[in-house]
């Protein structure tokens, strides 16, 4: 087998023991794991079937129908719920049969395709969410506009802006707005299900007393073990993700050579210096940005890169003790993905979901 120059490790015990991290925080909820845009680049399928037994788990979410439709092929026989959040407008005869077919529980987050749904006979057949708007401004139906709703929603919910700030007078604003709504939820609908927390939401519980009220929590990237903001306390989370690239050539610098596309490093040391070059650009998710700042490990040596990062290709520092072979941490348990994309100019979620197709996949239990 051809060895890959670049690969993922993708851990399910992280996985594992993030969830639960995760539930200890809140355990009175339910959680709605999230793994939309493929479990964040480490693979929806993989994610889901690893946590398919865990304890209060109520479902899974992702972005589209596409996304759900492959999801629930990699999940032969299971039942468990599985909400479309932002793929329902407009909503259709064909979203509707995509459901029933497939035991799909769509969200509504826009007035007209809620109203279209409540109008068709055969909407009685699946399970569907109302997600409400308090002041994000992105998806949710006005709260003004509940008592529209005629059909009983099996979830309501809302998205908080900077969960990781709950005391801004916007997140203040919010949770004001969404306890009134869960009042005249619980009022018309007291069998549905109340949710606002993300991870940031759940990491900052003991500051959300909403929360107490609560029947769901929606985890993202906590579960994937990384902090859902960068001033969080790590609190035993596992990278589920390691990404590592091969060196494929070595080359001895001379005082003055450059290096790579508009040779933007310059080799200053007088006595020369080693390069390693590694078999990763920024087609399989390494950033273009990271030319000349990002960094990796060589054992536990910290490197930074050198010259600017190519389509297949990424310079680092070097050193004689360096082999053809020899594969570096970009990312992982040793480069926190905040400092990496601290360094692309992007933040973690950009960092794991970029992960290009060619790169190869490695699912450890």
């Amino acid at each position: 087998m051809i060895s890959s120059r670049s690969r993922i490790l993708l851990s399910a015990s992280a996985l594992h023991s993030n969830y639960r991290i995760l539930s200890k925080k809140a355990p009175h909820l339910q959680l709605l794991p999230m793994v939309k845009a493929d479990a964040y680049g480490h693979g929806s399928v993989f994610a889901a079937k690893a946590l398919l037994k865990e304890r209060n788990l109520f479902g899974f979410g992702v972005a589209t129908f596409a996304e759900a439709i492959e999801l629930r092929k990699g999940l032969p026989g299971a039942r468990t719920p599985i909400l479309v959040f932002s793929d329902s407008v407009p909503w259709t005869e064909e979203r509707l049969k995509l459901c029933i077919k497939h035991g799909l529980e769509p969200v509504f987050s826009e007035i007209l395709s809620l109203l279209e749904f409540q109008s068709r006979p055969a909407s009685s057949r699946i399970s569907a969410h109302v997600e409400v708007n308090t002041g994000m401004n992105r998806m949710g139906i006005p709260a003004e506009s509940l008592p529209l709703v005629r059909f009983y929603p099996r979830s309501v919910f809302t998205h908080l802006a900077q969960a990781d700030s709950p005391e801004d007078s916007l997140t203040r604003k919010q949770l004001k707005s969404f306890a009134s709504v869960a009042a005249e939820v619980r009022a018309r609908f007291p069998r549905a299900l109340l949710h606002f927390a993300n991870s940031a939401a759940i990491w900052n519980h003991a500051r959300f007393p909403l929360l107490r009220e609560m029947d769901l929590a929606r985890p993202g990237l906590s579960l994937y073990g990384v902090r859902p903001f960068e001033e969080a306390k790590n609190d035993g989370l596992r990278r589920v993700m390691t990404f590592k690239a091969r060196i494929v050539n070595r080359i001895r610098l001379n005082y003055g050579d450059r290096v790579g596309y508009a040779g933007t490093y310059r080799c200053s040391r007088p006595g020369g210096e080693w390069i390693s070059i590694l078999g990763g650009g920024y087609a399989d998710g390494i950033f273009r940005a990271l030319g000349n700042r990002g960094v990796a490990y060589h054992g536990t040596k910290k490197v930074v890169f050198r010259g600017r990062v190519s389509m297949d290709l990424s310079a680092v520092e070097g050193s004689a003790r360096m082999r053809i072979g020899d594969e570096l941490e970009l990312w992982g348990d040793r480069v926190d993905p905040y400092e990496q994309a601290g360094l692309a100019g992007t933040v973690p979620y950009e960092i794991t979901t970029r992960v290009g197709p060619r790169v190869e996949r490695v699912y450890e239990s």
